[in-house]
């Protein structure tokens, strides 16, 4: 049916949250929905905070907390019990929506106008292809519609709504479903469980180019629709599956749009996904990296905008490469150099004075490194400034040979100050954006690294959890998933976004002995702990971290990844190959393999099958090695043997 010009709306809000709390989007979308309705009816599972219940009770004009079960379709049932058939089928339309998605971006009025003038018996905003969850046909409430309404957003018309049909199709299913089961019973029926039964219906973006294109192609609804919604899943959906659907393009692309398209708060977004979201999804479905020009200054800051540096300097044979790092520095930025003896104070004295660098020197404990240096000998002096850069010398004197750590440390260079315009376009995106809170450089990809470090946990996701859990830090963490982190401990921060960790375990700071003394430990310690942490409290302070990419280093970030990516061992095997056979090294040319170039090289298929096995071992070894560091050394007697027999040479 059309409606009347000033139709009699109820509305039905479904509101969860695991910890009760109600976010700014929340009340910002009750507030924009209650301008369209007449009766506005909040359902939570759960229970609300005393704040939170304050806030949406001084909205709506019925709140109904009920126990957490039956998901989205448990509490939209509930809420019907509740109000009463009666009283809702003396409205013209009955509104369910819930708080899976954030806006309104356009004012949801205009999505009431557009349906206003459509002879339908119920709508929706968008559409999504079914799934065979099930697999079967025999289920509550099945139609043979390939697609179906989202559920975030479905409005009911009379004379549907009062309808003994409509009462029926809720009585019937059950009161606590699983999400699979809601989907299935309640959402999939949408549209054709109805439309086979005579009732009519549209959506209001209308797409066949994405499925689910409101979590693949939110950009295209907003600008193509004025889509008033954009689904919260888009910034921590698990990857695989945006993968399996995009290129990965989807949030970036959502977050540009609505950044520079409309005057959306995002404040409100990085608010509750940080909150609730694990920061290992949240990175890679928002593309968290920031490549940054080291030639053009494209991101201006306010002369007023107050940066300081701490450095820690150890090894006195790289105080000039330091120092000329440094020198990339504005002019007037105040410094903080730590180092661990008078005698190597002096010779930065020194060295500053004929590079003609400003910056104040501090002799601290030889306890704790990079971290105490941080967190102890600069506790004071980050108070003053809006962001500090944090750094130190590196050598890696474990790792052999040299040069593999020494490469590592040009990377965290290159990507934390390598040039001055660099340098002030860093210090120009955290302006620019004020929920980022720490950035870095990404972790190590040439050598063993890639396989030694793998999710970057190693064997210290325990006494990492430990320590934040200590601390207060309520965030989702995943020994078995990316651990976001500066490797290397170096870094940019603001003061703010580590404030909670500056406090120590008291509150009152941290001192010298709470860290252990030299020699320290290569792993599992309470400094690789901290390491693994910044991130985590950043996000707990509500900041989102970044990876930074020097303009000029990205090229070879990239080549890194993309011959080291997954599924590409054959193909180096092949690159390998090809260089050995170059030198003339092969054997067995009878057994080649007749390449594109007509040149033959030589691929036996033991070779081939020893490099796989041998490429699989070492997996299996850093993997061990990391989480079994004991049985590690009980091995050692056979680890050398398998050497010997694979002739793997030890670094």
């Amino acid at each position: 049916m059309r409606l009347s010009n000033e139709p009699k709306r109820a509305c039905i809000y479904f509101l969860y949250d695991k910890d009760g709390i109600v976010d700014d989007y929340v009340i910002c979308q009750l507030l924009d929905i209650k301008k369209n309705v007449s009766f506005l009816h909040c359902v939570v599972n759960g229970e609300l905070s005393d704040d939170g219940r304050k806030k949406v009770s001084e909205i709506v004009d019925e709140l109904y907390e009920r126990e957490n079960k039956g998901n989205d379709i448990g509490a939209y049932k509930a809420a019907l019990e509740y109000i009463g058939w009666e009283k809702l089928s003396k409205y013209d339309e009955l509104v369910i929506l819930n708080n899976t998605c954030f806006g309104p971006v356009y004012p949801f009025s205009e999505v009431f106008d557009w349906a206003a003038e459509k002879d339908i018996d119920f709508w929706g905003l968008t559409m999504d292809t079914k799934s065979n969850w099930l697999g079967t046909t025999d289920y509550l409430h099945y139609n043979k519609s390939e697609h179906h309404l989202q559920s975030y957003f479905i409005v009911f018309r009379r004379p549907l709504l009062g309808s003994d049909f409509l009462t029926e199709f809720f009585r019937e299913i059950p009161d606590d479903t699983s999400y699979i089961t809601s989907g299935c019973f309640f959402e999939y029926a949408f549209p054709g469980y109805f439309e086979e039964r005579g009732y009519k219906w549209d959506v209001y973006c209308k797409t066949n180019d994405y499925d689910y294109p409101l979590l693949f192609a939110p950009a295209s609804l907003l600008r193509d629709f004025r889509m008033p919604l954009f689904k919260k899943r888009s910034f921590f959906h698990h990857y695989t599956d945006v993968l399996n659907h995009s290129g990965g393009e989807a949030t970036a692309e959502l977050i540009g749009y609505l950044e520079n398209e409309t005057d959306y708060d995002m404040k409100m977004v990085w608010k509750s996904v940080l909150r609730t979201g694990s920061l290992s999804d949240i990175v890679r479905c928002s593309q968290l990296e920031r490549v940054l020009s080291s030639r053009a200054i494209v991101k201006e800051y306010k002369p007023d905008y107050k940066v300081g540096v701490v450095y820690h300097a150890y090894y006195p044979d790289l105080f000039d490469e330091s120092l000329d790092y440094l020198s990339n520095f504005p002019k007037g930025t105040k410094m903080l150099i730590t180092t661990n003896t008078d005698e190597k104070k002096c010779l930065l004295s020194e060295k500053l004075a004929e590079k003609k660098v400003n910056a104040e020197i501090k002799v601290i404990e030889n306890r704790g490194r990079d971290v105490s240096s941080l967190l102890v000998g600069a506790a004071d002096f980050i108070n003053d400034f809006d962001l500090i850069c944090f750094a130190h010398d590196k050598k890696s004197t474990q790792i052999k040979p040299g040069g593999v750590g020494r490469s590592w440390q040009y990377k965290l260079n290159q990507n934390m100050f390598a040039t001055d315009v660099y340098v002030q376009n860093v210090i120009g995106v955290f302006e620019e954006e004020p929920c980022l809170g720490i950035a870095f450089p990404s972790p190590p990809n040439h050598s063993f690294y890639p396989y030694n470090l793998g999710n970057g946990w190693l064997s210290n996701y325990h006494n990492t959890k430990k320590l934040l859990d200590k601390f207060g830090v309520n965030v989702k963490t995943n020994e078995h998933t990316l651990c976001v982190a500066p490797m290397g401990t170096c870094f940019w921060f603001r003061p703010e976004a580590l404030k909670k960790l500056f406090g120590g375990y008291s509150g009152n700071g941290w001192s010298f002995s709470d860290f252990p003394r030299e020699p320290n430990r290569y792993d599992q310690t309470l400094l690789h702990a901290i390491e693994r942490a910044y991130a985590y409290f950043a996000q707990d302070a509500g900041y989102y971290p970044v990876y930074l990419y020097n303009s000029e280093y990205a090229p070879i970030e990239f080549t890194n990844l993309e011959f080291s990516k997954t599924g590409s061992t054959d193909m180096r095997m092949w690159v390998d190959r090809l260089a050995m056979t170059a030198i003339s090294y092969s054997k067995n040319e009878e057994q080649g393999a007749r390449m594109n170039d007509d040149s033959v090289v030589t691929a036996p298929y033991n070779q081939i099958t020893n490099y796989g096995v041998k490429q699989s071992l070492l997996h299996l070894a850093y993997a061990l090695r990391c989480k079994y560091p004991r049985f590690w050394a009980f091995m050692l007697p056979i680890r050398r043997l398998g050497q010997k027999i694979l002739r793997i040479k030890t670094k």
